[in-house]
């Protein structure tokens, strides 16, 4: 990764060697802070800028001019990383397609929104409002993906990382045309830009063409600094939903942090605590013991958060509980070979080697290095992987904070276990 712009207060632009790829990828993307204030209300834009722009002024015509340009991919979206919201504009695009034609079709969706005045249309923003209203709600059905934001929401409870990025259905009644306008004037003048362009090096300078379009102003500066989650007593909450499978989750707070030493051991931790089917979860929980039909941990992006997930027989949940702090205590006491130790080191290894084989994965790869500024490309961040101890695991382990368990299940689970 090899940055472009070096001394521009809010705009910064990246390259990475994208020569092997047949497209060129082209992302352009407004840091923000998570609040709840504003969350809705850039979720809801994404959704608004969709429908056209000056050159393009709907929906109809923007699919045309992207057909044009040889089927080019694009999208409006947002993105949640830690505690921050992300709003990403962004176009894939055949390598023959001239890269001028992909920065001004970029630049249209982002800079040249259609308005009434000093105000988004109302029709449009009534129309979007109520497709954003039945995604959040739609949300609701996917059981396994409800259950992770709401353990994220009660782990990180009373910072910005309990936000979602999507929005909320309740604020959607006091946004109008001209408020969301306000709102995305303030995102165009103040907000702070990353633009990473991965495709072929003689092309990259020709991305530069975006400084023009902001510099001046002074960049928001609403970024709380990190700070490490408060000590507190884990909290067990209990949901009811109509659903057959209860799905547990648990989440621990190690203190690592993303682009320090400390992260590459949680990741160590990570993949042989419950990050492939050969880790101590799958192999006790599901395997041996029976206590669940699948089993996993991860991490949450930018964090020191360590989360299981499972799906369970609600009657199962406090056996299944006790065996994942078990099994952590397994790893605190160096329950692991040297054998293993490699095997997860390299099996992260490959992971991670594989991003190098999709422009999106090292994309987003190195989109969280730069929120972070943490080193700077693939191979520094593999060398510390393969330099971790099981020492440092089994330290790491023994530092993960329980902080929440969320069970999600029916009610008529309940109704049976009371009989």
């Amino acid at each position: 990764m090899y940055s472009l712009e070096r001394n521009m207060p809010r705009c910064r632009i990246y390259w990475l060697d994208g020569k092997k790829f047949k497209t060129n990828l082209l992302v352009l993307f407004f840091d923000l802070p998570l609040k709840r204030e504003t969350a809705t209300k850039t979720a809801l834009l994404t959704e608004v800028l969709k429908e056209g722009c000056k050159p393009y002024p709907d929906a109809r015509s923007i699919a045309i001019a992207a057909e044009e340009l040889y089927g080019a991919l694009w999208d409006i979206s947002i993105v949640k990383k830690g505690d921050r919201q992300l709003l990403l504009f962004s176009i894939e695009a055949a390598k023959a397609v001239p890269i001028e034609d992909a920065i001004a079709f970029l630049k249209a969706l982002a800079m040249e929104p259609l308005v009434e005045g000093d105000a988004f249309s109302q029709e449009v923003v009534k129309r979007r409002k109520e497709i954003l209203a039945k995604r959040l709600a739609a949300l609701k059905d996917d059981k396994r993906g409800y259950a992770q934001r709401r353990c994220l929401e009660e782990a990180a409870k009373d910072t910005p990382m309990e936000i979602s990025a999507d929005g909320y259905a309740e604020d959607l009644d006091e946004i109008d045309g001209k408020i969301l306008y306000e709102h995305y004037r303030n995102i165009i003048e103040q907000g702070i830009v990353k633009v990473f362009f991965c495709g072929d090096e003689g092309e990259k300078r020709k991305v530069t063409a975006f400084r023009k379009l902001f510099q001046g102003g002074e960049p928001l500066s609403s970024f709380e600094e990190a700070k490490a989650l408060p000590k507190v007593q884990p909290v067990f909450i209990k949901e009811h939903t109509p659903m057959e499978q209860a799905r547990l989750l648990m989440a621990f707070d190690t203190k690592a942090q993303w682009g320090e030493r400390s992260f590459a051991t949680l990741l160590v931790l990570n993949q042989l605590f419950g990050g492939d089917p050969d880790s101590l979860l799958f192999q006790n929980l599901r395997e041996r013991d029976g206590l669940c039909y699948d089993i996993k941990s991860y991490l949450y992006p930018l964090t020191g958060l360590l989360f299981v997930q499972t799906g369970i027989k609600a009657q199962d949940a406090k056996k299944s509980a006790v065996g994942v702090l078990k099994a952590l205590e397994e790893l605190g006491e160096n329950h692991v070979d040297a054998k293993k130790l490699e095997e997860a080191k390299n099996g992260l290894a490959r992971q991670y080697q594989a991003i190098a084989d999709q422009p999106w994965s090292m994309v987003d790869f190195s989109v969280e290095q730069v929120l972070v500024e943490g080193e700077r490309g693939l191979d520094a961040f593999l060398r510390r992987i393969q330099e971790v101890t099981m020492e440092e695991v089994c330290r790491m382990a023994n530092r993960a904070a329980l902080r929440t368990i969320y069970l999600l299940k029916g009610k008529e689970a309940e109704q049976s276990e009371g009989k």
